[in-house]
């Protein structure tokens, strides 16, 4: 692309953003395409925080459809919700037009039933209240469990409290590692035996489908202390999600999620995607920090530490400023592995036919709309191999920065290989390897996360400034040719060389 094209490119998007600098009120209609639409709930997306300075400015829309709200001059993109309807992150381009929201009839909510389990020597210090904000919060602009899963879902999943239960052991003193946590986990599910589930059981812990399972949707049980997978200390739990035999009936097994009450949110609901398809999501990080895998730029790996402001494991707490704004999952992830392929209707989805695709590719994290948000090329080389395209912005949760970095690389065109044949229920093996925009940057010194992972978090390819907009993987070559102020990218991608399928 030449340097006129990339400067009106650019150009474009600083016209979409300078229309934000003058605003101080916006005014639009929401519709569904045909009408207006009431009472959905419009809010500047701005960085979720635990514990926010102030709440955001929000407004409702009337009867035709139309707000009004109140926006600061950095405001560059709105959050549109309806229960019902599909959750879309609006940038400022759009502001003019109409926002017209498409329905979401598989809406639905999911029920926690909370366990927190005390000991004598070690009992419970963050309230009740402040749990159920970090876990259930549908406030804007808090960073809760519960606003995670409706934004990664595009507003198709609720997160609930179901039932609050309190239980209190002796039969586990001090110092309660690792090794003894499924044993903990199934004392509980003792004192779980002829409980009426009722509304904690709505859906198919399997499929996610909406239809009774005999299980709770979630089991979460909450003990004291704080997180391993931050402070590295072996007397300290680490969070985790089991899937276990029943004490009366062995042959059913029961996901639940066994961590401490001060595990940053990453974690919470890394643990999470597991559970939701019975480990069907997999660990993307090697545990020994070996080669590239997809760091910072999926939840499950480094990515569920997003937002880290400092680095300190010997003092907590850790919530406000650790893993706080974890990511987005990738598109595989969110749209093959997830409730195995339960919200695949989320990602719109191309695959290369022939040897040569160009087109726009829309930011994963909005609506589906006419254009893909997913494109997958598969790898000659290798059966059931591919290639795998997204395009990725700073907005929603994936504002979150790690030691205040930004730069070239930070958001753009996200490129991996994915082997489905790695994943594993057991240790990690590392399926997907996201390519390195800029593999001449060191991995930075602090904070560095957990088990060394690897961060890669400026793996994007885009235009501008220090930016790469070429790369190639084996026989596949991509170069981002434009960017538009709707965060859209599009790509030149061509197979090259002949190289033959293997088995």
């Amino acid at each position: 692309m030449n340097r006129a094209l990339r400067a009106a490119a650019f150009g474009l998007l600083a016209a979409g953003w300078g229309t934000v600098a003058q605003a101080a009120v916006r005014e639009g209609r929401i519709t569904d395409g045909h009408r207006g639409l009431a009472d959905v709930r419009i809010y500047p997306d701005r960085q979720p925080r635990i514990s926010p300075a102030g709440d955001l400015p929000v407004a409702l829309s009337g009867p035709d459809g139309r707000f009004r709200l109140d926006l600061d001059p950095g405001d560059g993109v709105l959050v549109v919700e309806k229960d019902g309807w599909t959750r879309d992150l609006v940038p400022a381009a759009e502001w003019g037009e109409d926002i017209v929201l498409q329905p979401r009839p598989d809406h639905r909510e999911e029920a926690v039933l909370l366990v927190r389990l005390d000991f004598p020597d070690e009992p419970s210090k963050l309230p009740d209240g402040a749990l159920r904000e970090l876990l259930f919060s549908r406030r804007p602009g808090v960073a809760s469990a519960a606003n995670y899963l409706y934004e990664v879902s595009k507003g198709a999943l609720s997160l609930v409290e179901g039932r609050l239960l309190k239980l209190r052991s002796a039969d586990f003193p001090g110092p309660r590692t690792n090794a003894r946590k499924a044993a903990m986990a199934e004392w509980v599910l003792e004192r779980l035996r002829g409980e009426a589930l009722g509304a904690c059981d709505r859906l198919d812990n399997r499929t996610g489908a909406e239809k009774p399972d005999g299980k709770p949707d979630h089991l979460w049980i909450i003990t004291p202390g704080a997180p391993q997978s931050i402070t590295a200390e072996d007397a300290h739990l680490k969070a985790g999600s089991l899937l276990l035999p029943l004490p009366w009936a062995r042959m059913r097994r029961w996901p639940l999620l066994f961590m401490t009450e001060e595990v940053p949110l990453g974690n919470i609901v890394h643990e999470a995607f597991h559970a939701m398809g019975e480990h069907r999501v997999d660990d993307l990080y090697l545990e020994d920090g070996g080669p590239l895998t997809a760091g910072i730029w999926d939840l499950m790996d480094a990515g569920q530490y997003r937002g880290w402001d400092r680095s300190h494991p010997a003092e907590g707490p850790w919530v406000e400023d650790t893993g706080y704004s974890p990511s987005h999952p990738t598109a595989w992830v969110r749209s093959d592995l997830w409730y195995r392929g339960r919200f695949r209707g989320t990602v719109p989805h191309v695959t290369l036919k022939g040897r040569v695709w160009e087109g726009w590719i829309a930011p994963a994290s909005r609506a589906p709309g006419a254009d893909p948000q997913w494109v997958t090329v598969p790898d000659p080389r290798k059966k059931g191999r591919f290639f795998s395209l997204e395009v990725r912005r700073p907005w929603g949760f994936e504002r979150g920065r790690v030691g205040g970095r930004f730069g070239p690389g930070y958001e753009g065109l996200l490129v991996a290989l994915v082997d489905p044949a790695l994943l594993s229920p057991d240790v990690p093996r590392g399926p997907m390897r996201v390519v390195d925009a800029h593999p001449g940057t060191p991995e930075p010194p602090k904070p560095r996360f957990p088990l060394g992972l690897w961060q890669l978090d400026d793996a994007a390819f885009n235009l501008g400034p220090g930016e790469n907009p070429k790369g190639r993987s084996g026989p596949l070559a991509w170069e981002v040719l434009e960017t538009d102020a709707r965060g859209r990218m599009r790509v030149k991608l061509q197979l090259v060389g002949k190289e033959r399928t293997t088995k």
